[in-house]
């Protein structure tokens, strides 16, 4: 149990940090691909945040993590499907 508590929460602060820096790059580069890519970075952290609260015992906060991450990476894949079939 620690263990994968341990480990959603290493995912959650390693894609957290990956969002931080492909961010910063999108904005250097004026790319909408990599701003895409940085926010499905941050739906990903915001998963394991709500797998993580799920495990210590508070699963109403957890529930509303899990959706809040769950309909913003639908919403960023599908603007990802967008902007590759308009190229």
């Amino acid at each position: 149990m620690y263990q994968q508590r341990e480990r959603y929460n290493i995912v959650s602060v390693i894609t957290l940090g990956l969002a931080i820096l492909i961010g910063f790059i999108a904005i250097l580069k004026l790319s909408f691909l990599l701003v895409l890519f940085s926010i499905l970075l941050i739906a990903i952290s915001i998963i394991c945040d709500a797998l993580l609260l799920n495990i210590s015992f508070q699963k109403f906060e957890g529930l509303k993590q899990l959706a809040r991450g769950v309909i913003l990476f639908f919403l960023i894949t599908f603007l990802f499907i967008l902007y590759v079939k308009g190229l």
